[in-house]
């Protein structure tokens, strides 16, 4: 069970004029795992990295440290021998990573004036490519 989270730091950076960007950008995001401490005899700090990569055109990458609660003992084991969690841990630390850091991510993309790092509803673009006539479609961004 994740019992804190937090961002140690963050680097945004953009690297062409916003007017010079592509029509088409692809948005990759990853979530790395640095380091597992044991914290006590029920508790691990698992450091992290979050990274969101704008084809070219700019970077956001925070990162930080997960306090996790649980079979500390399997853990250790699974990452000293193997360098990787149990898939249950895996699953829940990931998702706890990705569902913050995108939401930290959205606000920082629009001070560095990139997109934002969350792809449009699929209904939206549906719509968008068998309707474009219609005007509240066209410009989103």
């Amino acid at each position: 069970m994740i019992r804190n989270f937090r961002i140690d730091g963050i680097e945004a950076k953009r690297f062409i004029e916003p007017e010079n960007a592509p029509k088409e950008i692809r948005i990759d995001n990853s979530s790395t795992i640095l380091k597992i401490s044991p914290v006590g005899e029920d508790r691990a700090s698992i450091e992290f990295r979050f990274t969101i990569t704008y084809s070219g055109i700019g970077m956001i990458t925070m990162e930080g440290i997960v306090l996790y609660e649980g079979d500390i003992r399997r853990l250790m084991d699974e990452w000293q021998n193997r360098h990787r969690m149990p898939d249950e841990v895996a699953q829940e630390v990931h998702g706890t990573i990705i569902n913050n850091c995108i939401i930290e991510a959205v606000i920082i993309a629009k001070e560095v004036r990139l997109p934002p790092p969350i792809p449009p509803p699929a209904q939206f673009m549906n719509a968008r490519k068998t309707d474009k006539k219609r005007g509240d479609l066209e410009g989103y961004a």
